[in-house]
């Protein structure tokens, strides 16, 4: 009784007993481990004892709850300080195979004083566990109330979960009838048209919209359709840019707002046009007006289509009342969750597990993203009792007064641990914004939030399947694969960013200019409109001396100084991430060198930085470097070679080309991106060395003209993107075999895509090629792919005029797109072979 109670509330994963206890079980596996390999036996047999009571169906009380955590981080410094010595012990002995066999030699080191300190440090954990073992209890957890039932999940997911079937859309049919009726019709040639739809969040208004935007009558009747991600901020300028690149051919970057507007009057002048404006809460008139001003060049007839969720923004912005969107039917509804839940087919083999659907469907009170939420999380359950479990949660009548809906929070429950510490910690993007996918994926690892149970698994890796199984589970969304042919990217619906702000709890905090207390237990900061202008830290922040994370959420928040950055160094010695980007001071001040946990450092897109202190290669834990977008920047340290532990490097150089022992000694690096390098005449022959990279990106590099005789050495190589090269040709790319395991290849702005024959594309699952003037068809070599290409997608090619008639030879083709190719073609006859074709967009 008293767990039926106790899952009645909602803890943060801070204060939730069995997500605490999970994450310190795995933290506590690398401790055994370390143990082992230090010899420390007495305490080996304590660790080794605690871990194995403490699987299985062993339990905690609330008593225990800090305790946890305390030891937690306790386990953490011991895991860390051990990576911390190992590189440096491979610095100083490169011909050593481990830590056993030269770590304990006479080294200026002190390799005495290091083990005693291990010592220590294991002894006072093991202490805390003893105390920690009087709260354990062994029992049966309730089934159905608490996730998964075994504390040994939070070493990994415990399989790896098949793709769910796409949703489409349901029941809207009438609504998109209704508005693009309201959008055909003549308007008041004196003002803009302008037409609100409004509903709760998650309804389906920007489903609606993209409904509407994709409509044939629409796209006929329209000359120029533009779709504008709105969302908190509302900038003019940002607003503008993207209005400007969604015209334009090439992506304009760096412009001024007097520019942009010239460009946007140019790009609309006398057209009918269509501009959807979606996901809007601006309700400043004055904003509303300065936008309007700009847009009402065009033709007469011209429309636009806002989405919001707040009344007040529709009565601003809209010359007509508001669309107010009203929820799906249940039997809509049930039809959302029964895709989700099952493959195709398949639920007709279960009309008991239909029958308790449509009951907990009519909990999610005709909401759209809440079904198919909850419906993601019981997929490839086939238990009554799982779904039972579902339909009487007592999170359906809990009377919590906030906004975590209680369908999110049942759903939420039975996430495994590590998946919970994962969506919570997406609660340091700002709501509405974009997200990098490889750029999460880099925190998780540096925050120590992905883990693997055996050496031979690597932790990007593991960490893209914590982002598929989040996303399967419907908690991300509107993922744009290589959006501006550069980066993936994702969002956090609004409802599940509230989920993962009150999931994430005391220790994440968003710090604003209001904000007068911050609690001690803080450990990730992101800061955003506080006041840097007089380069002082919080005054309540000051102290903490346990804080992990400081990054700038928000654009135009940024330290102005070296000097802010220096106070936050010399205050806060454990940070694991440090994201200074977007700032404009000169230099990075040489005291960073002390941060020896600094796992993550981004002072990308910096216009003044120079160069990087020497002392930054003394970060011997730092696993990912972002240096990129910074035009001032002369070059890497000599010898950054020292950072052998780095994974990942995104770098902005003048240099002409790279010292081989610079990148030739990165041989942990899984990706490396060479961005905007204008001097970059040829690439690093201590390429061959990079034995381990996944992902190279070459962009923006216009001297660029071959690629090294080394890259037939990056076997490991799975995506590539060489984007505004235009003196690379790729006349003989055939011969770099590194090639062979390519997943995704991504081209644009080159000469020439001819090739010879090539074969080595057996793997390739993506190809996008963009912003190629010269390119008319597919080029031939597209067809070595024939069996494994599920996406492709072709944009900005003014003179693509056909697709070709092997392209029904694409049999595992999923996903087709043509967009902002002038001219028009037919279809091939053969498309009907593409029988697993599932999205063709053409505009």
């Amino acid at each position: 009784m008293d767990l039926l109670q106790e899952s009645a509330t909602f803890p943060s994963i801070t204060m939730d007993i069995e997500v605490v206890a999970d994450m310190l079980l795995l933290k506590l596996y690398s401790v055994v481990d370390i143990a082992r390999a230090l010899n420390m036996h007495s305490h080996l047999r304590k660790l080794e004892l605690f871990v194995r009571y403490s699987e299985g169906n062993c339990c905690f009380g609330k008593q225990a709850a800090e305790m946890l955590k305390f030891a937690f981080y306790q386990a953490e410094n011991v895991i860390e300080e051990y990576e911390f010595f190992t590189p440096r012990n491979q610095l100083l002995f490169p011909n050593s195979k481990s830590l056993k066999v030269c770590g304990f030699s006479s080294c200026r080191l002190n390799p005495f004083a290091y083990r005693i300190r291990m010592f220590l440090k294991i002894r006072k954990l093991v202490k805390e566990l003893d105390n920690i073992g009087k709260y354990r209890k062994f029992a049966m957890k309730v089934i159905g109330y608490g996730g998964f039932a075994s504390p040994h999940r939070a070493r990994g997911l415990t399989h790896t979960r098949a793709s769910l079937r796409y949703a489409g859309v349901v029941g809207r049919d009438i609504d998109r009838d209704i508005v693009v009726e309201m959008l055909l019709k003549s308007g008041n040639e004196a003002t803009l048209f302008v037409f609100p739809i409004v509903g709760v969040g998650g309804i389906g208004k920007t489903t609606l919209a993209k409904l509407v935007y994709n409509d044939p009558r629409i796209v006929s009747h329209f000359q120029l359709c533009l779709w504008v991600h709105v969302s908190r901020a509302f900038k003019i300028k940002n607003l503008l840019e993207q209005i400007v690149n969604s015209v334009r051919e090439d992506l304009c970057d760096n412009l001024d707002v007097n520019e942009l507007q010239n460009l946007v009057r140019e790009a609309l002048y006398e057209k009918k046009y269509l501009i959807v404006l979606d996901d809007v809460w601006n309700e400043d008139p004055v904003k509303w007006d300065e936008l309007k001003k700009l847009l009402m060049v065009s033709d007469c007839g011209s429309k636009i289509v806002v989405t919001t969720q707040n009344e007040a923004v529709a009565l601003v912005m809209g010359s007509v009342p508001a669309y107010c969107l009203k929820s799906l039917s249940s039997e809509d509804c049930l039809s959302l969750f029964l895709i989700k839940a099952f493959e195709l087919g398949q639920e007709v083999l279960y009309p008991n597990l239909v029958g308790i659907a449509s009951d907990i469907v009519q909990k999610c009170e005709g909401n759209p993203l809440l079904s198919m939420i909850v419906g993601s999380s019981l997929h490839m359950e086939t238990e009554e009792w799982e779904w039972n479990g579902v339909k009487n949660h007592v999170m359906w009548n809990s009377n919590q007064n906030d906004k975590i809906l209680p369908a999110l929070r049942v759903s939420y429950g039975r996430l495994p641990s590590n998946l919970k510490v994962c969506l919570a910690y997406c609660s340091i993007f700002p709501k509405g914004c974009f997200i990098e996918i490889d750029k999460l994926i880099q925190l998780w690892v540096a925050e120590g939030l992905v883990s693997k149970s055996n050496e031979s698994e690597d932790l990007e890796h593991i960490g893209i399947q914590y982002f598929q199984e989040l996303l399967s589970r419907s908690f991300f969304q509107d993922v744009e694969e290589y959006r501006s042919v550069s980066t993936s990217i994702c969002k956090l619906h609004d409802l599940v960013h509230d989920l993962a702000l009150s999931a994430a709890g005391v220790e994440f905090c968003t710090v604003n200019s209001h904000m007068q207390n911050i609690s001690d237990e803080v450990r990730h900061v992101a800061f955003s409109d506080y006041d840097l202008s007089g380069k002082e830290l919080p005054a309540s922040l000051v102290n903490n001396q346990g804080l992990r994370t400081i990054s700038f959420s928000v654009n135009g928040v940024r330290p102005m100084s070296m000097m802010f950055v220096e106070k936050c160094i010399a205050r806060f010695m454990q940070l694991r991430v440090l994201d200074i980007s977007y700032s404009c001071f000169t230099e990075l001040p040489s005291s960073v060198g002390e941060l020896k946990y600094l796992r993550y450092l981004d002072v990308s897109a910096n216009g003044s930085i120079k160069e990087l202190p020497d002392s930054i290669n003394k970060l011997l834990s730092l696993q990912t470097l972002r240096v990129s977008h910074c035009p001032q920047f002369e070059g890497l340290p000599k010898d950054i070679g020292n950072l052998i532990i780095l994974r990942h490097l995104h770098i902005t150089t003048k240099q002409a080309c790279f010292p081989d022992k610079a990148i030739g000694c990165l041989s942990s690096l899984r990706s490396l991106y060479i961005h905007s390098c204008n001097n970059l005449v040829s690439l690093s022959e201590g390429l061959q060395h990079l034995t381990s990279l996944r992902t190279l990106a070459i962009i923006g590099c216009p001297r660029l003209t071959f690629f090294p005789s080394a890259m037939k050495h990056l076997t490991s190589l799975e995506n590539l993107l060489i984007v505004d090269c235009e003196e690379l040709t790729l006349l003989e790319w055939q011969d770099i075999e590194g090639l062979r395991m390519l997943r995704s290849l991504v081209i644009g702005g080159l000469p020439e895509l001819e090739s010879k024959d090539v074969q080595c594309l057996e793997n390739l699952h993506m190809l996008v090629l963009a912003g190629i003037p010269q390119l008319v068809t597919l080029p031939r070599w597209l067809e070595g792919a024939s069996a494994t290409l599920q996406y492709l997608r072709v944009e900005r090619c003014p003179n693509f005029a056909a697709l070709p008639k092997w392209l029904e030879n694409l049999t595992a083709l999923e996903k087709l797109e043509i967009s902002k190719c002038r001219k028009s073609f037919p279809l091939p006859e053969g498309m009907s072979c593409l029988t697993n074709l599932k999205v063709l967009r053409i505009d």
